[in-house]
C-alpha cells in the first residue's frame, strides 16, 4: 500500500520545491519540506476534510498555520548511533528504526539547540564510551533530550543513558555549561528499557536548576526533562485558547480535563468553571500541575492520579462530587478506552472538547459519542499545525449535547 501522502499528491496538483534541509529524504524528521508551507497547510485540510467527512458531509476545517514555520520547537530528543567507530547524534533515518542521521543542525529547532548538540556529541565521543546499539542492547549513550524556552532562551538538557559512572556525566554538564551560558540544568537520565524511548527509569540532577521556567499564554510553567508540553508554543497558545472560546460558562459547575497533563487545559478552564478537575495516569506530571498551579494562583483546580478508565469506574465521583457541565479529553495517539467513552455519556456534559493528533482515532471516538445516548453533535472543528513540515496535525472538536 502506498503512503498516504503519495496518495494525496497523486490527486492534488501541488508543485514541488527544493527542500532547504540538506538532511530531507534521509532523516525520518520531516516528509513536507519539498511543498511551500501553503501547499502543506492546504493539503492537510485536504486530508483531514476526506477523513472527517463521514461524520458531516458539510463539514468545514480550518488549518491554522504559523506565521514562521522554522526554528519553533521548543523539545528535541536526538538519538546516539555509532558510524565507522564514531559517534553519531541525530533522529532516526527514515523507516529506519536502528540508523541514525548525524546532524549538524535542523532548521525546526531554534540554533542554540544545534549548537548544543554538536558539543554534546563531541564531548560523549572523547569519553570513549559506545553508543547504545538497539539490534544488540550494549551500549552506553542512548540519548540527549533538550528543551529551549521560548520566553527566557534558557535550556535544559538531559543525558539519557544505561547504567553507568556518574563522573564522567558530570564531567560533560560542566563543560557543557561553561561553553552554553544559556544551557541553565543538565540532568543525567538512566534508561535500561528495551523500548525505543527517551524516558529514563531514574533521573539526577548534575548542574544547575532543578526546572526549565517557559510561558505559555498567560501562564508561566515549571518544566522537567519528561513532562509534556506541545512543541510549538505560539500554537499552543492558540489552542487552548481557543478552546476556552468555544466553551459555556459555568461559574458554579464542574469541567472535567482527561489526560490534562501537566494541567494546561485546566488552567485555561479555570476562570470559567466553579473546579476543574485533571486526571493523569503519570504521577509526575500531576505533581508538576499542582506546583504550576500554585505558582499561577489558580486554587480551583483538583488533580487525581489514575487511568481515566478506572478513576471513572468510580461512580460516586462523577455523578455526585464532580458531575461535569464539560469534559475536554487529549487522549494518546491510540485514543479513547471504550470504558471512557461510556463513562463519558453517562456522565451527560452539556459539551465535550476532543484534542487530537490523530484523525482516524478522532473519527472512530466521535461515531461512537455522537451514536451513543445522549445525542451529540459535532459543532466546530479546527486543526492547528503544530508540526509544521511533517504530516501531523492537532485537532480541536467540540460536540454539544443535542
Amino acid at each position: 500500500m502506498k503512503p498516504d501522502r503519495a496518495l494525496v499528491l497523486e490527486k492534488e496538483p501541488f508543485a514541488k520545491i527544493a527542500a532547504p534541509c540538506p538532511y530531507f529524504g534521509t532523516c525520518g524528521g520531516c516528509t513536507l519540506q519539498d511543498l511551500a508551507y501553503a501547499d502543506q497547510l492546504r493539503l492537510k485540510q485536504q486530508r483531514l476534510l476526506r477523513v472527517l467527512g463521514g461524520l458531516d458531509p458539510t463539514l468545514t476545517v480550518d488549518v491554522e498555520g504559523l506565521p514562521d514555520p522554522w526554528r519553533y520547537r521548543n523539545k528535541a530528543e536526538f538519538t546516539f548511533g555509532e558510524a565507522q567507530g564514531a559517534l553519531t547524534l541525530g533522529y532516526h533515518a527514515a523507516r529506519s528504526f536502528w540508523r541514525v542521521v548525524d546532524l549538524d543542525d535542523c532548521l525546526l529547532l531554534p540554533e542554540p539547540v544545534s549548537r548544543l548538540m554538536q558539543d554534546a556529541r563531541r564531548l560523549a565521543q572523547e569519553t570513549g564510551q559506545a553508543a547504545y546499539n538497539p539490534r544488540s542492547h550494549q551500549g552506553f549513550f542512548r540519548y540527549l533530550v533538550v528543551r529551549i524556552s521560548h520566553a527566557t532562551g534558557k535550556m535544559l538538557a538531559c543525558l539519557v543513558t544505561t547504567q553507568g559512572e556518574r563522573a564522567q556525566l558530570a564531567q560533560m554538564a560542566e563543560e557543557l555549561t561553561r561553553r552554553h551560558p544559556q544551557l541553565a540544568s543538565v540532568y543525567w537520565g538512566v534508561n535500561m528499557k528495551v523500548a525505543d524511548v527517551a524516558i529514563p527509569d531514574e533521573l539526577f540532577l548534575l548542574r544547575g536548576e532543578p526546572y526549565l521556567e517557559d510561558r505559555i499564554g498567560p501562564f508561566t510553567l515549571a518544566l522537567h526533562p519528561t513532562n509534556f508540553l506541545q512543541p510549538t508554543p505560539l500554537q499552543a497558545e492558540r489552542l487552548y485558547a481557543r478552546v476556552a472560546e468555544w466553551v459555556n460558562s459555568a461559574p458554579a459547575g464542574a469541567a472535567w480535563d482527561l489526560y490534562c497533563g501537566i494541567g494546561l487545559v485546566g488552567f485555561y478552564l479555570s476562570a470559567k468553571y466553579g473546579t476543574v478537575y485533571g486526571i493523569d495516569s503519570d504521577a509526575h506530571n500531576l505533581e508538576m500541575a499542582r506546583l504550576n498551579a500554585s505558582a499561577n494562583r489558580l486554587s480551583n483546580l483538583v488533580f487525581h492520579a489514575g487511568r481515566a478508565e478506572d478513576l471513572l469506574a468510580n461512580k460516586r465521583f462523577w455523578l455526585v462530587e464532580a458531575k461535569p457541565d464539560l469534559i475536554v479529553v487529549d487522549p494518546p495517539r491510540s485514543g479513547l478506552h471504550a470504558r471512557v467513552i461510556a463513562t463519558l455519556l453517562a456522565a451527560r456534559p452539556r459539551q465535550l472538547v476532543y484534542i487530537s493528533c490523530n484523525a482516524q482515532a478522532l473519527v472512530r471516538d466521535l461515531t461512537e459519542l455522537m451514536g451513543g445516548f445522549p445525542r451529540y453533535q459535532l459543532r466546530r472543528v479546527t486543526a492547528f499545525d503544530l508540526f509544521p513540515h511533517t504530516s501531523h496535525v492537532e485537532i480541536a472538536a467540540l460536540l454539544e449535547r443535542a
